[in-house]
């Protein structure tokens, strides 16, 4: 019943679930990093930056540094929530015939936080609980 995700039963499967989760992790932190980098960079270049707009487009992203340093899988589940507010947008401004580069780089981007972190998510929860029974 539900769809709680189910512990490693030997220890190769919980050495295999590690590994995925590492490579899902390092997905998550290069693309939230380029988000936030991209982000910045457009607003550092700009003749005459708009830094409210950088505000409301960096501020919630950073809310989730501290549970993504710690690696919790709850951080990862929420985050997948808010990226898809900024996949949104940015399919919205790739659809527009005025779309930039920016846009483009935005869905990449969005789209694979998106899907590490969700992966994430359910891997750490795994791992958690072949750490809790072992």
């Amino acid at each position: 019943m539900g769809m709680a995700p189910k512990p490693p039963e030997n220890t190769e499967q919980a050495q295999h679930i590690k590994r995925k989760l590492s490579i899902a992790r390092a997905l998550v932190l290069a693309t939230y990093s380029g988000l936030l980098l991209m982000f910045t960079l457009l607003t550092l270049f700009k003749a005459e930056p708009n830094w409210p707009l950088w505000i409301v487009q960096v501020v919630p992203l950073l809310i989730f540094a501290p549970g993504l340093k710690r690696g919790y899988h709850r951080t990862y589940s929420w985050l997948c929530f808010v990226v898809l507010l900024y996949f949104t947008w940015a399919v919205t401004n790739t659809l527009s015939p005025l779309a930039y580069w920016r846009d483009y780089l935005a869905v990449a981007l969005t789209v694979i936080l998106f899907s590490s972190a969700m992966m994430a998510s359910r891997w750490r929860q795994q791992w958690w609980l072949w750490e809790n029974r072992h």
